[in-house]
């Protein structure tokens, strides 16, 4: 069932449907098995320990189908049960083939009709009643949210609710300090000396604060209590993370940055991420490399120039290295000096309006990653000179420094690609909110994520941004994201 703890924590409720996926698929195998040879009790008990391997494949198949088919995402809750339906039986069916593949490297493995036919239905129906749940749940499912205002700047924060609260969240009132009268029209709760009985009264489910009202000693104490009572209270910047995943520059704060600095451990970043990226790099050679031979000689054949080129990028603390990409855009592209790289650019090749659609282009990096130029996740690299300039105009802009640059990254799975300032800003956003909560199982996600990506050809999804606050504007100065090809001034070899 699902409830306010659980969708309060975005990745928490993702990693519990998928587990339950698994598991599911798993036990769904392991009544195959007694139905396909029930009575032959010695196979009973050899069987599921001599198919563990495949089973377990499988079932992480089919769970992963199911996350880059989005079913664990917010976005996809309004997909009707038959709809989900044939894309349950799409994942299942991707399962059992490749179930059906694994015997060749492991023949013990190999899983008969008979059990594949009677596994194959249990999973699929029971999946299909845990989805049916997931919608219904969400459907009827409503949090009550109270806003607490302090000043009229505390106020401003309000007409976020016209843009940002989801279809499960709803804004009941407002609780308003006892020496503050409120001033917008909205309904108004009563006074923070009483914030214990109006969140009683009105059953809130989660207080939302400024920053600020955190320094006020005497509402401190009251939100203690709140939390020690099962109330959930929060500073409205944290809302953003777990509702949309991203964090609003415009609430950012040097105590949030000071935070979250110290939210990834150090064993990770300096031990499992760096074998997670060697491990991840060394299969992505060996399987990409077809795809990379063909696209050398598909460019060789349809434009002059060279194959690869070299760029020089900010890596961790901005340290300097040569990334190496597949070229996308005609020799001579930039004469006129660096402008940003659009979805459609004109300037790219045919072959390399493709390569860039389905991020062949950046296959060669996984050279820079086995190098430790880059991580396999992580926030882009930028050229150095583009640092400085958009540092200048775009607030902690350079915080992306701090951690390893990637080839996909959170940034790159949510936004599509950016053709401004305004763009790279909102980029930011993710990558602050990657920092702050990155891990394996992050990293894992994204890594789906970027599956999905790579299929549909590009990021669809629409950035939920701050309208009252005025966007960063676009300048004469127009830089490129990728600063593809500036191929005139630094000819590549």
């Amino acid at each position: 069932m699902l409830n306010a703890r659980t969708l309060k924590h975005h990745w928490w409720h993702v990693s519990v449907h998928y587990l339950t996926d698994v598991v599911l698929f798993c036990l769904a195998f392991l009544v195959g098995i007694r139905l396909r040879f029930a009575g032959e009790w010695n196979l009973l008990l050899i069987t599921p320990l001599q198919y563990a391997p495949s089973i377990l494949l499988g079932s992480l198949t089919f769970a992963s189908c199911c996350y880059i088919m989005g079913f664990y995402s917010p976005q996809i809750y309004n997909l009707n049960l038959f709809k989900r339906a044939l894309m349950i039986l799409l994942a299942m069916l991707i399962s059992l083939v490749v179930m059906t593949g694994f015997f060749y490297v492991n023949y013990s493995t190999r899983i008969g009709r008979g059990i594949m036919l009677y596994s194959g239905t249990i999973t699929f129906l029971t999946v299909l009643i845990h989805h049916g749940l997931i919608i219904r749940n969400l459907q009827n499912y409503k949090e009550r949210i109270a806003l607490v205002v302090t000043c009229e700047p505390d106020e401003e924060e309000l007409r976020l609710f016209n843009d940002f609260w989801g279809q499960h969240l709803e804004l009941v009132g407002i609780i308003h300090s006892d020496n503050y009268k409120p001033k917008k029209q909205f309904k108004i709760l009563g006074p923070t000396s009483k914030i214990h009985e109006i969140v009683q009264r009105e059953e809130i489910d989660r207080v939302v604060c400024a920053n600020k009202s955190f320094a006020d000693s005497t509402l401190y104490r009251d939100f203690c209590g709140l939390r020690y009572s099962g109330i959930l209270v929060m500073p409205i910047i944290s809302l953003f993370e777990e509702v949309y995943q991203y964090v609003p520059i415009e609430l950012m704060s040097y105590d949030w940055l000071m935070n979250a600095s110290a939210s990834p451990q150090m064993i990770y970043i300096k031990k499992i991420k760096r074998g997670f990226d060697i491990g991840v790099s060394i299969l992505g050679l060996i399987v990409s490399s077809p795809i990379m031979l063909i696209s050398i000689i598909l460019i060789k054949l349809t434009s002059r120039g060279p194959v690869f080129y070299t760029q020089i990028r900010a890596g961790r603390f901005g340290r300097r290295f040569k990334m190496i990409k597949l070229r996308t855009m005609y020799v001579g592209a930039e004469g006129n000096g660096a402008v940003w790289s659009a979805e459609n650019d004109p300037r790219a090749t045919p072959i390399g309006k493709i390569l860039r659609r389905y991020r062949i282009d950046e296959l060669p990096q996984l050279v820079n990653v086995l190098r430790g130029d880059m991580s396999f996740v992580g926030p882009r690299p930028e050229r150095p000179e583009f640092i400085k300039q958009l540092s200048a105009v775009i607030p902690f802009y350079q915080e992306r420094l701090m951690v390893q640059p990637g080839i996909t990254g959170w940034a790159q799975v949510n936004y599509p690609y950016g053709s401004s300032i305004d763009d790279a800003r909102k980029k930011l956003e993710y990558d602050l909110y990657y920092m702050k909560r990155m891990s394996i199982f992050l990293d894992l996600f994204i890594l789906l994520d970027t599956v999905r990506t790579v299929i549909r050809g590009g990021v669809k999804k629409q950035h939920i941004g701050l309208k009252y606050l005025s966007p960063v504007k676009n300048t004469e100065n127009k830089q490129s994201e990728n600063a593809d090809e500036n191929i005139v001034s630094t000819p590549h070899k």
